[in-house]
């Protein structure tokens, strides 16, 4: 599939190119984002989709039930798009943020919730350590960590573990 996509390519002058690439930009949502993290400011799209995270666990309407899925879907769409892993893993920390927030705004009991919450700040942190970020996420996973147990309704759930480990 690739050397049929190279040779297509090869054969197309500069202006059929550029049309090609105006067609593919004007017809895949996927492209027009990465070519805004490309060239404009990243955090207009992080932002983007750190308020679609929130919105599907605090929607205006409802209780947001599928907050969990809908949030990991969205940072798989990310990852597709992201130029920089750094702003993945950022994505990853607030999802672990959104979930300890509903722990305490909901009132879950949910062991299920509160070990998704711990393997969603693990894999965070597991992130930023193999891209040497962990300097720079120090700060903000400590108060995540002190804010779960603060809103945590199941005792044996814990991020201090995890962080220790990293930090």
């Amino acid at each position: 599939m690739k050397r049929d996509f190279n040779k297509f390519i090869a054969h197309l002058d500069a202006d059929e190119l550029r049309d090609e690439l105006a067609m593919l930009y004007g017809r895949f949502g996927v492209l027009r984002e990465y070519y805004a993290m490309e060239l404009t400011d990243p955090k207009k799209v992080i932002d983007k989709y750190k308020a679609n995270m929130r919105k599907a666990f605090f929607p205006a309407r409802g209780r947001g039930k599928r907050g969990r899925s809908a949030s990991s879907k969205l940072i798989k769409a990310f990852s597709a798009i992201s130029i920089h892993p750094k702003d993945v893993i950022e994505l990853q920390f607030y999802r672990a943020e959104l979930m300890t927030e509903y722990i305490g705004a909901r009132r879950i009991d949910s062991e299920a919730f509160h070990e998704s919450t711990v393997k969603t700040f693990a894999d965070a942190c597991a992130g930023a350590e193999q891209e040497v970020l962990l300097d720079y996420f120090a700060v903000g996973a400590g108060k995540l960590a002190e804010l779960f147990e603060q809103q945590r309704r199941n005792r044996h759930f814990s991020l201090y573990p995890t962080y220790r480990r990293y930090w």
